[in-house]
């Protein structure tokens, strides 16, 4: 499975190579979370001075799989992101495509937290 990484930049220095694309292949069938440990295991996201960094990877641009941050062990798998990486594929390219949305140092588990919530429509 193709998988086509973005991520947002951290300083101005970072903007140089913005969106940061990268690309790679993982076997259709590995987890999501194993897919997400080995991307972020691999460096792609950009150590910060002081330790303290927090990403929200999304697919299709508007749907949170986990939450990354520098200080944590592992990332934190959201609802959405369990199963086979080929489940977020678009049928039409046969590809997945994330994003990581830089939180700059926002406190991780709050954002966890956030996303974790059951979303509740607005009324009209």
């Amino acid at each position: 499975m193709k998988l086509l990484l973005t991520r947002e930049s951290v300083s101005m220095g970072d903007d140089v190579n913005a969106p940061h694309e990268r690309q790679e292949e993982f076997p259709d069938a590995l987890a999501i979370g194993e897919v997400i440990a080995t991307v972020v295991a691999d460096g792609y996201l950009p150590r910060i001075a002081g330790g303290c960094a927090t990403w929200v990877l999304t697919t299709s641009g508007t749907v949170s799989l986990a939450v990354v941050a520098q200080q944590w062990e592992k990332p934190r798998l959201l609802a959405t992101g369990h199963g086979p990486l080929v489940s977020l594929a678009d049928p039409d390219r046969g590809e997945v495509r994330w994003h990581f949305r830089y939180f700059t140092q926002e406190d991780p588990d709050a954002v966890y937290r956030r996303l974790s919530e059951p979303q509740t429509p607005s009324k009209p």
